[in-house]
């Protein structure tokens, strides 16, 4: 199981008693085991991510061993794992969508390289013969065949487009034979070539106990993972398990000041809502707020309710902190899981509550795609809306509501989703007209940016953001009235943050980079560091009393100044 406090750790349960013992990776970057196998010898091969080695453990001994490097620094995100009839172990990555083999018998790794050249995802299955196919993704899905021996490699069978909503997966079936399922035909891969099929076959049947038993967490649903269920075939017997171990913590990755004058925030997988207290110093874990299962990206507070939106799928979610707290997508639910805002929002990295009496958000679409939206979702209607191309193949990300100007500020990034190469070199600022949904004025900051990534409303209608530029970022004031960027420095201190801008309660203007905490003065131009340690913040936090909270991977911090 995967963890952002300490390595990921392999848990082994007694299925007779209930006892557990568990092996931890000691490298503090070995947080999820993203691709695992379980070898013919029994032993359990986990690739590691971001650290991007190879683990092997041994239930035998209970030892976990640190193997080396799949294929760094190309590749820190192991995708799949398959092992040949030689019990060689072929590793699919994400980074470079590099291929790499390891033989269990010299202990060595050999670096096969790309199997694309552009898309950056491979997941690897040894088919006939040894020949080894790769499920490449995300911009262009489609299958690469791989020949150890002649070092040939080849597209084989369709590809398909994500844009175009085409879809393609590799499987292996229950006849042991590789089969290509997409929206251009199914087929089954011979070799260099893919014949199609009339009937696709049943996938291969999971993994079973040495009975036949099947085993799961019972407790999946609510994202806790302390039960095990183990159901008997054909007997309709369950029995639960408790799982005991010891992790060392969850990021997390947003807080928010909520209608109750509560702390809010998200753990990173599994997402659970918690809630803080200042006044008591109380911290609550409340549970599961949505069915997106990765972490909440932004939230917003409208009439009395806090609303969430989630990755994946940019779920949506209310709750009303003077209900009690019960989870599901019934009307009398809450939270409650209200859905996704579109069918292309992935990331929500911004929301703003009260144009229109709606809750907007600005997103980067889902994997392999370009163009993240402007959406909208309206209560009272309880209807959702979304503006698709409006940032053409650039993407929604900072928002910021002018309501003297009956605007919203729009600031964009140039990343897709995850998978995809930047199509545009530069990202922008947009003011966007609600009541007449258009498009009043865009334009570029005086210099490059890739990212507009946070941006706060000043006294008198002009708008503060922050922007990556180069291996730094800057701040800058525009004038929405006279449609002008009226300031412009550097930021100190390492690269602004996400959402990291907010009005303080003297009317100034505060911010975070990953090593400073400061103030701007909009009036004389100038930015005042209140703190400054290296990598100090992470994610930022809403200002309250006597400070500013703030997150380091799974803690929550105060600055007090």
């Amino acid at each position: 199981m995967g963890q952002q406090a300490a390595g990921f750790t392999v848990v082994k349960i007694d299925p007779a008693t209930g006892a557990t013992s568990q092996a931890t990776s000691p490298d503090p970057t070995a947080n999820f085991p993203t691709g695992a196998l379980r070898t013919r010898d029994g032993r359990i091969y986990v690739g590691a991510a971001y650290a991007g080695h190879l683990y092997r453990y041994d239930p035998a001994s209970e030892r976990l061993d640190d193997l080396g490097a799949i294929n760094l620094p190309g590749d820190t995100f192991p995708c799949n794992m398959d092992e040949d009839e030689n019990g060689v172990i072929w590793i699919g990555c994400y980074g470079s969508a590099g291929l790499t083999s390891y033989d269990p018998a010299s202990g060595a790794f050999t670096r096969h390289g790309r199997m694309d050249e552009t898309d950056m995802y491979c997941y690897p299955y040894v088919g006939a013969g040894g020949k080894i196919a790769c499920n490449i993704k995300m911009t262009r899905p489609h299958v690469v065949v791989y020949d150890p021996a002649s070092g040939k490699r080849e597209t084989v069978g369709p590809v398909v487009v994500t844009e175009d909503g085409g879809s393609l997966n590799l499987y292996r079936g229950a006849d042991k034979q590789l089969y290509i399922r997409s929206t251009a035909g199914d087929f089954r891969l011979n070799g260099f070539e893919a014949e199609p099929v009339a009937t696709f076959p049943d996938p291969a049947p999971p993994l079973t106990m040495s009975d036949g038993s099947t085993a799961d967490f019972a407790d999946r649903d609510i994202q806790m993972f302390r039960e095990m269920a183990i159901s008997r075939p054909g007997s309709g017997e369950t029995r639960i398990l408790p799982v005991a171990y010891e992790s060392a913590g969850s990021e997390i990755f947003l807080v928010h000041r909520g209608p109750d004058d509560n702390l809010y925030g998200s753990s990173i997988l599994p997402l659970h809502l918690f809630r803080h207290d200042p006044s008591t110093g109380a911290i609550d874990d409340l549970g599961i707020c949505t069915t997106a299962t990765g972490e909440a990206y932004s939230m917003a507070n409208m009439d009395g309710s806090l609303y969430i939106c989630s990755y994946p799928g940019a779920v949506l979610s209310v709750y009303d902190p003077a209900r009690p707290y019960h989870f599901g997508k019934d009307t009398g639910s809450n939270p409650r899981d209200l859905g996704r805002m579109d069918e292309i929002s992935y990331r929500p990295r911004s929301m703003v509550a009260g144009p229109l009496g709606r809750v907007w958000t600005a997103s980067v679409p889902n994997y392999g795609m370009w163009g993240g939206p402007l959406s909208w979702y309206d209560p009272a209607s309880d209807t959702f809306g979304t503006y698709r191309d409006i940032a053409g193949e650039a993407s929604c990300w900072s928002l910021a509501w002018l309501e003297t100007h009956g605007l919203l500020a729009v600031g964009t990034t140039i990343d897709g989703g995850t998978g995809t190469q930047p199509r545009v070199d530069q990202a922008s600022l947009f003011l966007w007209d609600y009541e007449k949904e258009e498009k009043v004025w865009e334009g570029r900051l005086p210099v490059e940016v890739t990212a507009v990534n946070a941006l706060a409303v000043l006294d008198g209608g002009l708008l503060c953001g922050t922007a990556r530029a180069g291996s730094g970022s800057i701040l800058f004031v525009f004038d929405a009235g006279d449609r002008r960027f009226v300031h412009l420095s550097p930021l100190p201190g390492g690269r602004a943050l996400e959402g990291g801008l907010q009005t303080g309660p003297d009317g100034g203007t505060y911010g975070f980079t990953t090593d400073c905490f400061y103030r701007f003065d909009a009036a004389a131009g100038v930015v005042t560091t209140i703190h400054e340690a290296p990598s100090a913040f992470q994610n930022p936090g809403p200002m309250y009393g006597d400070g500013v909270y703030f997150t380091k991977k799974h803690e929550l911090k105060k600055l007090v100044f």
